[in-house]
């Protein structure tokens, strides 16, 4: 008897190996299983990937589920092509049953990529690769997306940023992973929704989700401006640039980042966490990011910081703070520390940026010293750094140089290419404004001229 349950633990055990440790390096044949099945499997795969390049999403989908149902580890791309085939039969089936279907079986689908996540990134190539996070977040976009019209009144708003949250919170914690652009366009625009539902509760957590949005999509872009492969960057252009543009066009019309709403928000809670470091350092980037880093409450979250920990934002902040009382030369003082608190070249070369861009808000002369600084730490920042003389010029109203700047900006770096391209066609529109007045005015002027030698004329006759 003993040694029958011996043997019986013996197979259990066997059975708990880790799958990776089966899959790895192994061959489509090696994960169908045996019999009758593994044939119908590899025709139904055969007769899918056919069916997918041909587009017929039906025939394909038929195919698709069989082999689902049989063997979920067979192939990487059952998943990839999977959600194209099933997408796509969400959004051309007329009937609501079969819609409901269909999205139903697509969600569920990123349940198993998850479950079986670890056997399938075993024998997997590395661009096939995935992680927990990334899977929520698609399936969060998939719901999102398609949800409100195909669950109707069960659909969870809720549910939907909560997916998006703790997929985007794992993909995080992976440095060699970003969330991708689509589904961070669709988690900021349920975010915005969240923020509308309750402008009160979700202003704080709304301000962090588009610093996120934003962070991401700029991290993106200089990635792609430093890419050797000109097609690879465009890619990457072409996915994060138009959803930073989305994302700032709705936080613009949120009004969320509203003056006094902010300042009337992170006043008390400023005070009321004067020794929490990270609390702080998230207000210091909440107002700096919406034009709030001139207000009693920025500058009294970044001495607070700098108290309990020197750090470059809280420098920054405690120059700028200086540098509204006047005090030019102890401001200067504090932003060369911000930049001596940086641990490198890179970094150094971010902070002058941002002190530039601190110091060109308030039409400080040190601007231009501190974009030669930026460029002379990182060499990637002189696209940057022109934008930034362009919006300076463009102040000044000398549009020429303006214009020239903001060409030169949108050829250096293809990260701000778009910004660069938009903010010269303001530029544009600008001058021709301001040439058309100038052209009226002189015309007044002249006529003016002309009346008043008319009137001496009569006086002397």
């Amino acid at each position: 008897m003993k040694l029958k349950n011996l043997f019986a633990i013996a197979l259990v055990a066997s059975a708990t190996v880790p799958a990776m440790a089966q899959y790895e390096g192994t061959q489509v044949y090696d994960r169908i299983g045996h019999g009758n099945d593994s044939t119908e499997v590899l025709n139904n795969l055969s007769m899918f990937s056919e069916y997918y390049k041909s587009k017929a999403w039906k025939e394909a989908y038929n195919s698709w589920k069989f082999v689902m149902d049989k063997a979920p580890l067979a192939q990487a791309n059952l998943y990839t092509r999977g959600a194209t085939v099933l997408e796509q039969l969400v959004y051309t089936s007329t009937d609501p049953a079969e819609k409901k279907k269909y999205l139903d079986e697509l969600l569920g689908m990123y349940d198993t990529r998850i479950k079986y996540i670890k056997e399938l990134n075993s024998f997997s190539s590395a661009t096939m690769k995935t992680n927990k996070g990334t899977n929520l977040c698609r399936k969060a976009y998939f719901y999102a997306n398609y949800g409100p019209s195909v669950y109707g009144n069960t659909y969870s708003l809720d549910k939907a940023y909560d997916m998006f949250s703790e997929g985007i919170q794992l993909v995080n914690q992976d440095p060699s992973l970003a969330i991708e652009g689509f589904a961070l366009d669709k988690y900021f625009d349920i975010s915005y929704q969240k923020y509308l539902n309750d402008k009160v509760g979700f202003h704080e957590q709304f301000l962090k989700d588009y610093l996120l949005s934003k962070e991401v999509c700029e991290a993106m872009l200089e990635k792609a401006n430093q890419a050797s492969d000109s097609v690879e960057a465009q890619k990457i252009v072409s996915q994060y640039d138009p959803t930073l543009v989305r994302a700032e066009h709705k936080f613009a019309e949120s009004k969320a980042a509203d003056r006094d709403q902010l300042i009337a928000i992170f006043t008390p809670k400023v005070e009321q966490n004067k020794t929490n470091l990270n609390y702080l350092r998230s207000v210091i980037d909440i107002l700096a990011d919406n034009y709030c880093d001139d207000t009693d409450v920025y500058f009294k979250a970044s001495k607070y910081a700098f108290d309990i920990e020197p750090s470059y934002n809280a420098a920054i902040g405690t120059a700028q703070w200086m540098q509204k009382q006047g005090k030019i030369g102890e401001a200067t003082q504090y932003y060369d520390k911000a930049i001596e608190l940086c641990d490198n070249d890179k970094q150094k070369g971010r902070i002058a940026m941002r002190v530039a861009q601190a110091l060109a808000k308030n039409g400080s002369s040190s601007t231009e010293s501190y974009l030669q600084k930026a460029a002379s730490f990182d060499g990637s920042y002189s696209g940057r750094c022109n934008l930034i003389r362009a919006q300076v010029a463009a102040s000044k109203k000398d549009y020429s140089n303006a214009i020239a700047y903001a060409s030169r900006a949108a050829s250096e770096d293809a990260s701000i290419s778009g910004t660069a391209s938009r903010l010269k066609a303001r530029i544009q529109e600008a001058q021709r404004r301001q040439s058309e007045y100038d052209k009226a005015n002189a015309e007044y002027k002249a006529q003016l001229e002309k009346a008043q030698k008319l009137e001496d004329f009569w006086k002397g006759h």
